[in-house]
């Protein structure tokens, strides 16, 4: 079985053209510069994309239900948010000024979920428009396809 984000899949060796069974001491002299660049297949990846115009609240809902024991890291490049965005001792969402800030976390495995609302909504605090990928930290699970695109438009 592979890894995947709801129930869809592009594992870096698809993308990259070669067996999944391939030997690391090959594939680490694979050039993986554009691995995740529509480039490299000709169009966007078979992972969700998730889209929001730059500087709108979005919400991302990071929850396995069910799994393997092993946890992983996810992961939002170029966006933080708040550990726990609730207010006044509630589970009403909002600013928690007590709050750590982070920029990715730990701890996703069965049954745990967590919200991720980042901090000035979608592209920052910039509102930097583009493709920022999602992912999880563990290589071979990222290898594997757990990972997407949040594309952020003007």
């Amino acid at each position: 079985a592979q890894k995947a984000i709801n129930y869809r899949t592009e594992p870096l060796w698809k993308r990259m053209g070669y067996a999944p069974e391939t030997d690391f001491t090959i594939t680490r002299n694979f050039d993986f510069t554009n691995v995740l660049t529509n480039a490299q297949v000709g169009g966007d990846p078979q992972t969700p994309i998730f889209t929001a115009r730059a500087g709108q609240q979005v919400r991302f809902r990071i929850l396995n239900a069910n799994g393997h024991a092993r946890n992983n890291v996810f992961n939002l490049h170029g966006h933080f948010w708040q550990d726990e965005p609730y207010m006044t001792k509630s589970n009403v969402i909002g600013n928690n000024p007590l709050s750590e800030i982070k920029g990715s976390q730990y701890g996703i495995g069965p049954s745990s979920h967590y919200e991720v609302i980042p901090l000035n909504g979608a592209g920052g605090g910039r509102r930097v428009t583009g493709d920022y990928l999602y992912r999880t930290q563990a290589s071979f699970q990222f290898d594997g396809g757990i990972w997407g695109i949040f594309r952020v438009i003007p």
